[in-house]
């Protein structure tokens, strides 16, 4: 079978899947270390089948648009979540809201390489966890990430975000409602995480 035939049945074969639902399609940044900012930005459209093992995340999900889901709530804009937590988010979202917890901002699938051991061009080779709908960022502008910090204090460097304020009702505390929600299914909250940065408006499956 010549080169020509192979790709004929290659592109049978995605139409075929894309036809029956089953394509993998995402665009994804690449977040460059020495540059610090996003260089450029990786489309992919293949059969779901051809997923390797690295963009399979945690619950399960993966960065391709079918396994991602909206989320509509009256309080913030729509945003998408991995598909198999994504009621028990909504859940905790609203449970946090009627609280008493103020939510004006959530940010869930983000698609970037913006982890793992940089490549010769200094570019991140891993996907984030926001890649396959499983962190969950909230209430950034109150919420930011920091450096140069070990322990929560004044003296930690903002680095992106807003400025944490615990007078402000939209700051999230280990007090507040939603930490609580958060917590309650499953996820671990960025301002609780070991090392020089704590990023308090973020939640995952590890807290990173």
């Amino acid at each position: 079978m010549n080169i020509i035939m192979l790709l004929v049945l290659s592109i049978i074969s995605t139409v075929t899947q894309a036809a029956e639902g089953k394509v993998c399609q995402y665009s994804a940044t690449v977040w460059n270390v020495a540059a610090r900012k996003s260089v450029r930005t990786i489309k992919i459209f293949k059969p779901y089948d051809a997923v390797t093992d690295k963009e399979r995340g945690p619950f399960g999900c993966t960065p391709c648009l079918v396994d991602q889901v909206d989320i509509e709530l009256p309080f913030v804009k729509t945003f998408k979540v991995c598909r198999f937590i994504a009621e028990k988010v909504k859940s905790a979202l609203l449970n946090a809201h009627y609280a008493g917890f103020p939510i004006s901002e959530v940010e869930g699938y983000r698609p970037s390489y913006s982890k793992g051991k940089p490549d010769q061009l200094q570019n991140r080779t891993e996907l984030s966890n926001h890649a396959f709908g499983a962190a969950i960022d909230i209430n950034a502008n109150h919420n930011g990430l920091y450096d140069k910090c070990i322990q929560w204090s004044n003296d930690c460097r903002l680095i992106k975000g807003g400025k944490r304020d615990l007078s402000k009702q939209e700051t999230i505390s280990e007090n507040s409602p939603l930490y609580y929600e958060m917590k309650r299914i499953g996820l671990k909250w960025g301002g609780e995480i070991q090392g020089l940065q704590k990023d308090f408006m973020h939640f995952s499956e590890t807290g990173y």
